[in-house]
Parts: structure tokens; sequence; C-alpha cells
């Protein structure tokens, strides 16, 4: 074992005192706010909240996966055995979604699902990048980490509960809202949705006025906010973030139910808590645009601490960084109103890495000195500079041992993390050190990706084959094929024309025959998602009259098969 093998083995992983005291936000256990009224915390990275109705219950939010909901739905069945008569999805979020199936418990075909209407466009733009934010997930929430590899928490609850075991059925709402609010009845339970875009722009918050509970959905929870999830997500309008909590906060409201941490009491201490926190949101947007406009970069205002929170904001209690930062909010928010480019001309058409790392190397005097000097960076506890120094001998190694590479940028990854209050960069530098290492891997497994694949609408799936065109391998191809499915009349084309798979959802107006090279029959849409998630094989479906292939003219001609399967395999997801 080598002396950087032994630093690994035997370092501790520190954590700041503040981020393991959060932990104690997330103990679980069921808190009842008013009579027929529960929050359940620490089932699952999110809250779920329980509300106890005359014939029936209303659950709002349903955990990230059918594990995490089991123990719970038994204890919400202990408190109250009444059907649950409607789910409300406060947004689109994995953690806030995938429970649905067990806490619907046996009314589950007949329960309602209540959402804005914007949250069934959100499960399916995030289904189209579903591989990469698998990974970034698995990184931000640590998903991948023990106690032993240094996790803590997840700054807003303990640990999202999914891995490559977990099962996580989509159902989609059944009711859903356009306007800014929407009434509602349930159960004898007087409710009031409220459109109140922040995290998501699809957010509601759900209030009950005879109560006067405000369920706040991920608009305010015990931690800085995410204007940015490094996880990869669009930057969030931070002013349409602090106008939702203008509305929270004049509703008055006596209980305060957050859909991550603990719920709080008292009229006055809610509407100062929203206060401050909007107060944040908006000082850490409005300094960053006046920054913007004096010419100042990201790096800059970052690196010349320009943004600084005011005592009484960075004191607060809600407004630690635990989970999002000051800093990555500022970098959001020049993105979002500036974009990627930063106004510096090196910026504009920068080398590749492998380049900027090889020019790197050849300037520190080759890769031994380099090394040598990524050494000396992490014994002066410049650990950032030592990381980068490691990244780019990565990239360019020479004559170098890789492995000794990669032990190094382990320790300074190890010590970055252990420095950081905000859990997501702490689970990502940690959960990126087992990565370089080959101790993980980390990917969906088949099983999820077939469950996933055959709970999609049909819309989504031809949207998949849209993204995952290999271009090379189309670059000369010129077809039209047209989809029917027999079961539910759906009709969709493709036409993959020179490098580009052109995804209509019905079929071309006043086609010619002779301008369709295969029209495919599908018997049910059920035995498209078998071919497409590789349970059955199209050759077998094809022989089975499952999939009947047909020509222009719409004559049944077995030799289609060979066209049919040439186009299959133009997609691809490597």
């Amino acid at each position: 074992m080598s002396d950087v093998d032994t630093k690994i083995a035997s370092l501790k992983i520190e954590a700041p005192e503040a981020l393991v005291k959060q932990t104690e936000e997330f103990a679980k256990q069921i808190i009842t706010i008013l009579p027929g009224i529960h929050c359940a915390v620490g089932y699952g990275l999110a809250n779920s909240m329980l509300i106890e109705g005359d014939d029936g219950n209303i659950i709002i939010d349903t955990l990230e996966s059918c594990e995490a909901a089991i123990e719970l739905h038994k204890d919400f069945q202990a408190i109250s055995s009444k059907p649950v008569a409607a789910i409300i999805y406060t947004h689109n979020h994995a953690d806030h979604v995938f429970g649905t199936e067990v806490l619907a418990g046996d009314n589950l075909s007949n329960v309602k699902i209540y959402s804005h209407a914007t949250t069934r466009k959100m499960f399916d733009i995030t289904g189209l990048i579903q591989r990469t934010t698998f990974q970034r997930a698995a990184r931000q929430f640590g998903m991948y980490l023990t106690e032993a590899h240094g996790i803590v928490n997840d700054g807003i609850g303990l640990h999202l509960k999914f891995d490559k075991n977990s099962r996580r059925p989509l159902l989609y709402p059944t009711d859903t809202f356009d306007t800014d609010s929407l009434n509602l009845t349930i159960a004898g339970r007087n409710l009031v949705l409220y459109h109140a875009p922040g995290e998501t722009d699809d957010q509601i918050v759900v209030y009950m006025p005879k109560e006067k509970v405000l369920f706040a959905a991920d608009n305010i929870y015990k931690a800085f906010p995410n204007i940015y999830a490094i996880r990869g997500t669009s930057t969030r309008d931070a002013i349409q973030w602090v106008s939702s909590l203008d509305l929270m906060r004049n509703l008055r409201a006596e209980y305060l139910v957050p859909s991550h941490t603990k719920p709080i009491s008292g009229a006055e201490y809610i509407y100062e808590t929203i206060t401050i926190y909007r107060d944040a949101i908006q000082f850490v947007h409005d300094q960053t645009v006046r920054f913007m406009n004096q010419g100042f970069t990201p790096d800059d205002i970052i690196g010349k601490k320009l943004i600084q929170l005011p005592k009484h904001l960075k004191e607060h209690p809600y407004l630690q960084e635990f989970y999002g930062t000051v800093d990555w909010s500022i970098r959001a928010i020049f993105d979002r109103y500036i974009g990627w480019y930063s106004s510096k001309e090196s910026d504009l058409n920068p080398d590749a890495p492998s380049i900027r790392a090889q020019n790197l190397i050849r300037l520190g005097g080759g890769s031994i000195k380099v090394f040598e000097s990524a050494q000396t960076a992490y014994s002066e506890e410049k650990y950032q500079w030592c990381l980068e120094l490691t990244e780019a001998l990565n990239l360019h190694p020479e004559d170098l041992n890789k492995s000794e590479i990669i032990q190094l940028q382990v320790l300074a990854l190890q010590k970055l993390a252990s420095f950081q209050t905000s859990a997501n960069g702490r689970n990502w530098y940690l959960t990126k050190s087992l990565e370089i290492q080959g101790l993980i891997e980390i990917q969906p497994s088949p099983k999820q990706v077939s469950q996933t694949i055959m709970n999609a609408p049909l819309k989504s799936l031809f949207m998949f084959l849209s993204i995952n065109l290999n271009y090379q391998k189309a670059s000369e191809f010129n077809q039209l094929f047209l989809f029917h499915f027999q079961d539910t009349n759906a009709k969709f084309s493709i036409h993959i024309r020179n490098g580009i798979a052109d995804v209509k959802y019905q079929w071309p107006e006043n086609i010619q025959s002779k301008s369709i090279d295969v029209i495919v029959e599908v018997t049910k849409e059920e035995i498209w998602k078998q071919v497409i998630a590789r349970i059955k094989g199209p050759i077998e479906s094809v022989s089975d009259e499952e999939i009947i292939l047909k020509d222009g003219s719409g004559e049944i001609n077995q030799e289609l098969i060979v066209p049919f399967l040439i186009f299959l395999t133009m997609f691809t997801s490597d």
C-alpha cells in the first residue's frame, strides 16, 4: 500500500458541525399540526402530509419510491384507515411523486391526483434527460454513499431513499388547473390550491382557510434555497419565487408545513420567516444584476466577495447554506439573464479540455513536476488547486502512473468535501471520489429503465427516439415511417432525414403513398413499449402479428422487416 493509499484508508472525512446538527431536523416522526392534519418527516427525502376527511383522506406529496412509502403507508393507516380520496402533487420533483402507488392503497384505481397543468409537461421534459439527471442526482444526493463514505444528510432531508432495486412507477395527474388558484372541497375539507412558481415553475401551495394551515411545498424550507441545483436544472426565476413568497406570507397562516424540514407555527413568526426568506432571494438577485451591469462576471463577483448576505440574513436559521449557496445562486442568476458567455474573449472558442490540460502540463515543466506541484498544493492545504492539477494530469498523464494521480485527486476531493456546509457539494465530492476509483458505477438498473419506458406516455417514447438518433448512422438515411396503434388509434410519423428524426404526433396530411416507406401497425401500445424496452424483440412481435408492416399503399409486406430493423438500429442511447 502506497503512502497515498494509506492516507485515503485512514482519512476521517470531517463535516461542519452545523451540517451534522441539521440531521436533527429529519428525525422520523409524524407531527400532528391540528386534529386530522399530520406531517410525516424523515420517511424519505421529502415530507408527506395526511389530511383526514369525513369519508376519505387526502395526501400531499408521496415520497421518492414505493420502498420509501411502504412504512409511511402503514403508519398513515394506523392514524386513519379511510380510503385515500385524493393525492396532491405540489410539483414534479421525484421525491414528491413516486410513492403514489403505495400511499393510494386499495383505492388506487379511484383516487384523484391533483396538480398544476404544467406538471405533466415537466414529467415529459424530465424524461428526455433522465440518463444524465440520474447520474447527477445520485452525486448531489449521495445515493451511493454510506456513513463509512462520509455522508451526513442531504441538507433538506436525511437521505434520498432510492437505489438500483427501487420502484418508481409514475402516476400522472388526473385533475389539473391552469389558473392562479383552484378551490376544492374533498371529503368535507375545503382547500385552495395556489399556483406559486418558485423552486419549480409548476409549484403549487395548498391552503386550508378555515384552519389557517399553509402547505408550502418547496418554496421555503430550513436551508438556503436552491436557485440552481447542481444535479442539473434550469435556473429558477428568483423574482417569480419572491412573488410567490409574497402571496404565501400575505395569507397570514398560523401553521406552515413545508415539504422539507419541520413545520412551524405562529402567525407572526411565519410571516417574519417568509419575509426573511424572500428578502434573501431578492437580495442575491438584485445585487447580482447590479454587478452584472457594472461588467463583472460571476468569477469576479464571487472571487472578490462582492456579494455577502447582510448579518441579519446570514445568521438566520432558515438561510444556512445546507442546500443551495449564495455563490451558486450568483452563477445561476447571471446565466439566466446573460447565458453561458462570460464576455471574456478566451471563453468564446476555448480549446478542448485535453488540449488545455496538455498546455498546462507543458507550462508546468511536464507531468512529473506538475504532479509534485499538486502534492505540494495538497500539503499546503490548497485543495482546490490540487484538484485542478490532478484533473489536468488525468487527461494528460504522460509517463505518470495514473493510479497515483487518482489517489491524490481522491484526497483533494475528500478534503474539499470536509469543508462543505452544503450537503449537495459534500455529497458530490464524495461520490466523485468513489467513481474515479472505479468503486461505483452510477446508472439505473435495466429493470428501472424498463419500468420507466413501460410507464411513459407514448408521446414521450417518440420524443425519446428523436434524441437517441445516431446521426452518423443516419447521415444518408431518408425514409418515412408511419405508426398506427390500433388499441388507441394514436398515430405518429418519423421521417429520418439525413441525420434528423422529424417526429410528428400525427400522420402528414395529403401524403402520397409513394412517399411512405413503411406503415407500422401495432395492435397495442404496450407491445411497442416492450420493443423499445427490449423486453420483446421486433422480429418476435412481427411473427406474432402484434406488429404488422405495410407498404405505402397499405398492403402487408413481410419483406419490410429488413428496413424496419435497419430503422430501429438508427436509435441508440450510447
